[in-house]
């Protein structure tokens, strides 16, 4: 999504920083207090809309929301202590993990499906003679960041169809500023989300692909996150943090036409535009497969030191067995 944009029309909603001013919470001593970081993105800023509608305060938490523009920041929030449970993008958390920080999954979320896609959309001119991983050996591509899923994503799905990822020149532009880039041939192609694409309505642009399912048909992209050692402490704090998004996440499926009417608040995204393109699915899921996946690529490109198995990023709180059963792990 468009971060700096949100970040700005978010206003007095949001928590300006990890020391921020809770979001409309009342202190109630019978209630136990939790440090919640979100991201500007439709999952992670529901938790707004989910202490709005006492469901905090329904299981006994007093939540306090913090909104941070980028995952390291939440993470350096956690690991600091000025927060208790973030959201970030898995790759952040398994980068942070590979450097020996003592992070640990909770819940993950934000799943990417080859079904539904909302992300990792590859566009570039109608023209161009580019569609497969071959035709962009030696090419000038933009991703949203550099070292981002959406980077390793492209990598991937160049190198799965006959190119060369390594011969790639790869440039950092937001998702709204790509398709004006192709049009004035600063870039070859860019990924960016399904609003882009839809709001550009130009004849002059195509989707090549969706590189996302280069890394694997169903992955989880998005995580909720704790420090093993504050989990360790509070198991179920933990627990019903999870029940209480898994709450949310039930209302927001079943109630579409109003949790976009509260995203298009947060956001100022309109709502015509929200209800044209794939929706976001909250889908409270922590699978080691789709889990392994991000890892997998992350070590492949150089992200990562050493491969290792999903289960040593679950919390013990999570609800998956750390002894479970992983098909990718050889």
């Amino acid at each position: 999504m468009r971060r700096t944009d949100f970040c700005r029309r978010a206003g007095t909603a949001l928590v300006a920083g990890v020391a921020g001013v809770p979001v409309g919470v009342v202190a109630q001593t019978s209630l136990q207090p939790l440090r919640i970081v979100t991201a500007p993105t439709e999952i992670p800023i529901s938790m707004i809309n989910a202490h709005d509608m006492g469901y905090f305060k329904d299981a006994g938490i007093d939540a306090q929301i913090i909104a941070l523009n980028n995952g390291p920041a939440g993470i350096a929030a956690v690991l600091s202590g000025s927060a208790d449970i973030g959201f970030a993008s898995s790759l952040s958390l398994v980068i942070a993990y590979d450097k020996g920080l003592p992070v640990t999954v909770v819940v993950g979320t934000d799943l990417h499906r080859a079904t539904n896609p909302v992300q990792g959309i590859f566009m570039a001119s109608a023209s161009s003679p580019l569609h497969t991983g071959k035709d962009f050996n030696g090419k000038t591509v933009s991703v949203p960041g550099l070292g981002g899923t959406q980077n390793y994503a492209v990598r991937a799905w160049v190198d799965a169809t006959g190119g060369n990822s390594s011969t790639l020149r790869f440039v950092e532009i937001p998702n709204s500023a790509v398709p004006a880039a192709i049009v004035a041939g600063r870039i070859d192609a860019g990924t960016t989300d399904v609003l882009t694409l839809h709001s550009t309505r130009s004849r002059t642009l195509r989707e090549v692909t969706n590189v996302y399912n280069a890394i694997a048909p169903k992955f989880i992209t998005g995580v909720w996150y704790a420090t093993a050692p504050w989990v360790e402490q509070h198991r179920d704090l933990t627990r019903t943090f999870i029940t209480v998004f898994r709450r949310y996440s039930a209302w927001a499926n079943s109630h579409p036409a109003d949790e976009v009417r509260f995203y298009s608040k947060q956001s100022g995204l309109s709502i015509d535009d929200l209800q044209a393109v794939p929706r976001a699915v909250f889908e409270p899921t922590l699978t080691l497969e789709a889990l392994q996946s991000i890892i997998d690529v992350a070590y492949r490109y150089g992200a990562i030191k050493r491969r290792f198995p999903a289960n040593e990023l679950l919390s013990s709180a999570s609800g998956t067995s750390a002894a479970a059963p992983n098909a990718s792990i050889r």
